[in-house]
């Protein structure tokens, strides 16, 4: 319990920068090994205007999608110090497929980018079976990131924007209120 604790808080910061989370209502969804599931809503009231799920904060990887059907991966490494405007890709390779994303936004530490729902869907897919993937940051070095525990964390991520799981027809209906994407 004091690792999801601890998890939840650690993955704040890097998932949702700048929102006032004195009102706001965080709710864990799912946490299984290195992984977690959140959804945040301006109230308890409100249906979820941010879906997460995210690795270990060690690991720096998460993907986010609001309630405006933007989907973006976001990594960070606490020991970056990138300047305003980075370009380039964040490249994945996982379960023998490789994915190329192209970065359009980052803080001193965090690069997103912005993925599409198919190929959300094809990532998650290919996640879900492998144990582990590779994620390399424009010309940096490849870091692993272990998927233990993701399956429960990607397919809680899914349901709570509303989107069918296309590895296990799970997820897809929203069980806090209007889907995030709609």
């Amino acid at each position: 319990m004091r690792l999801h604790i601890w998890l939840l808080s650690s993955v704040l910061a890097f998932a949702i920068p700048g929102l006032a989370l004195a009102d706001d209502q965080m709710t864990p969804l799912a946490a299984d090994g290195d992984w977690i599931a959140l959804s945040h809503a301006p109230s308890v009231e409100d249906p979820p205007d941010i879906c997460l799920a995210a690795s270990l904060p060690q690991y720096g990887f998460g993907l986010r999608i609001d309630d405006q059907g933007n989907i973006d991966i976001r990594y960070s490494n606490d020991s970056w110090s990138l300047p305003a405007n980075v370009t380039g890709n964040l490249k994945i390779s996982v379960n023998g497929h490789k994915y190329s994303y192209a970065i359009q936004g980052n803080t001193s530490t965090t690069v997103d980018a912005p993925l599409t729902q198919d190929q959300l869907t094809s990532l998650v897919t290919d996640m879900e079976i492998a144990s582990s993937m590779q994620v390399t940051a424009g010309s940096g070095a490849p870091a692993s990131i272990p998927l233990d525990g993701s399956k429960a964390s990607l397919t809680a991520l899914l349901t709570c924007a509303g989107i069918q799981n296309p590895t296990n027809n799970t997820g897809g209906a929203n069980p806090f209120g209007t889907p995030a994407n709609q």
